[in-house]
């Protein structure tokens, strides 16, 4: 545990270093090319939180689900807001979670066989955190804009997160 934990620290630690390459990242892939019209200020904001929080997210804690899907659904619709493509949208999370696993790889950590074993934990981990980040984003997007935004009616989210429940525990 104790080497998730330095993961952890690494990425929460340089979490200045990865949002600049994330941006870097995010501007110049032509799958993300929405992106290119946010300044580099507001690109920075969207991803610092999230590496300054990781830790946090990726820690298996009661109630952190239920906050991760309120903030991915809220991530969704600032996104539809700004005319940024569900798709690319899905793209630049991938971005974040993979510019995370290089990040870790390239520290060179990861030393031993037991080393090995709790990098594949921890990439068990990040790639569940991002799959939740990536289904609550699309619904924040699809429903944005929508008349009556289904994501404020009455029980939606509820609906949703409950029904999402039986996959958010997974072990």
């Amino acid at each position: 545990m104790l080497l998730i934990n330095r993961f952890i620290k690494l990425i929460e630690n340089h979490a200045e270093t990865l949002s600049a390459k994330w941006v870097d990242a995010v501007r110049k892939s032509p799958l993300t090319a929405g992106y290119a019209k946010l300044s580099k200020a507001e690109l920075h904001d969207i991803v610092y939180g999230r590496f300054r929080k990781l830790g946090e997210w990726v820690e298996k804690k009661d109630g952190l689900d239920r906050q991760i899907a309120e903030h991915f659904l809220q991530v969704g619709a600032e996104r539809a807001e700004t005319g940024i493509k569900v798709s690319e949208m899905a793209y630049s999370l991938m971005l974040e979670r993979d510019l995370i696993w290089r990040y870790i790889l390239e520290e060179g950590i990861i030393t031993e066989g037991i080393d090995l074993n709790r990098a594949i934990e921890f990439s068990h981990r990040l790639n569940h955190f991002y799959e939740k980040a990536v289904y609550f984003a699309l619904v924040g997007h699809e429903n944005h804009g929508v008349p009556a935004p289904r994501t404020q009616e009455e029980g939606f989210f509820e609906s949703t997160f409950e029904g999402f429940r039986h996959w958010l525990m997974v072990e």
